[in-house]
């Protein structure tokens, strides 16, 4: 690995990243680097995101993220195209999601219906599943969006995506794989994260976050996407804390179903949360009006195969008994 250069440089437009991604424009920082819109110069009429390092000090959460993202492949998870380095400096290249994000798409429309609110959730929700990991960073400036068929109208068309907008997942530079317990960006248990979207427990504590966690960011959001504010705001990071470690949101008049959905989104105690995420999708696919989540219709279906199967040994059997049994029926007699 090319030892690493501390000088930060800002690029501009027209500038090469790696030789062959030249600046269009910069699109933000955060996330422990800095984000260019790029024109990919082998493929002229490609367009892709770079993210630059932008600190030696963010090189670890730099390189999770490019992990996480190299080993998931899923349509509401963004892409990760290739990596390297300029001017010593690692760079990840990422799909260029055309309908900015979340935060973007709130800006501009100031709230969503609860059904399409309920869709983003479920988009993420499937994202966070296949990533198998905890975010840590769920925030409306995470949650990418592409404009699809229809600009950003967020159509609710399972199955259909190219009707609508789809909403991809961005940011795994705070992610804990599921399966383990790498802790090595939180070893000394300090907070990391956005803290309007924290859990109770994330603001004690990172080493102590589960996919709880992650159920009660999606709370905020969703939260957020309705109403048009977030549940607990303050002048200052302790306070936003405290809020939420022993206020309990106020909810102004929503339909029933959201209400309770954010509700148990919201719980204090992770215990009192949604078990997993895809009870989650559950709720917001009835909310929704759309069928059950896709791990239910198979499930469902598997069911059907194995009764089936069970009926057709039945059959083999009784066949196989009424073949055999003038034999076996003397020797039983006798």
């Amino acid at each position: 690995m090319p030892r690493l250069s501390l000088a930060r440089k800002s690029l501009v437009k027209g500038d090469l990243i790696g030789g062959e991604f030249e600046v269009v424009k910069k699109l933000g920082e955060g996330g422990a680097g800095s984000v260019y819109r790029c024109r990919w110069v082998k493929k002229p009429d490609a367009e892709v995101a770079v993210k630059v390092l932008d600190s030696a000090d963010d090189l670890p959460r730099f390189l999770r993220e490019a992990k996480v993202l190299s080993r998931i492949k899923h349509p509401n998870v963004v892409r990760k195209l290739g990596s390297g380095y300029h001017d010593q400096r690692p760079f990840i290249v990422l799909e260029y999601m055309d309908g900015g994000s979340v935060r973007d798409l709130l800006d501009s429309k100031g709230k969503l219906a609860v059904d399409e609110a309920a869709w983003v959730i479920i988009q993420t929700v499937r994202g966070l599943r296949a990533a198998r990991t905890v975010h840590r960073d769920l925030k409306p400036e995470n949650l990418l969006v592409g404009k699809g068929g229809k600009g950003t109208r967020l159509a609710l068309a399972i199955g259909d995506i190219d009707k609508g907008a789809v909403i991809k997942v961005a940011d795994f530079g705070l992610a804990k794989h599921i399966e383990g317990a790498d802790t090595r960006l939180t070893n000394s248990g300090q907070v990391m994260g956005t803290p309007v979207y924290m859990s109770p427990e994330q603001c004690r504590n990172t080493r102590t976050v589960s996919v709880k966690t992650d159920i009660y960011a999606l709370g905020i959001v969703f939260f957020e996407m309705v109403v048009g504010r977030p549940p607990f705001d303050g002048s200052n990071v302790y306070d936003i804390m405290a809020m939420h470690c022993n206020d309990e949101p106020k909810f102004p008049r929503l339909e029933a179903r959201a209400k309770a959905i954010m509700a148990r989104c919201l719980a204090k105690a992770p215990g009192k949360r949604y078990a997993s995420l895809l009870a989650l999708e559950r709720d917001l696919s009835d909310l929704a009006g759309l069928g059950a989540p896709v791990a239910d219709r198979s499930w469902g279906r598997s069911l059907t195969v194995l009764a089936l199967l069970l009926a057709l040994l039945a059959l083999a059997a009784w066949a196989l008994r009424a073949q055999w049994l003038p034999y076996v029926q003397p020797i039983v007699n006798w």
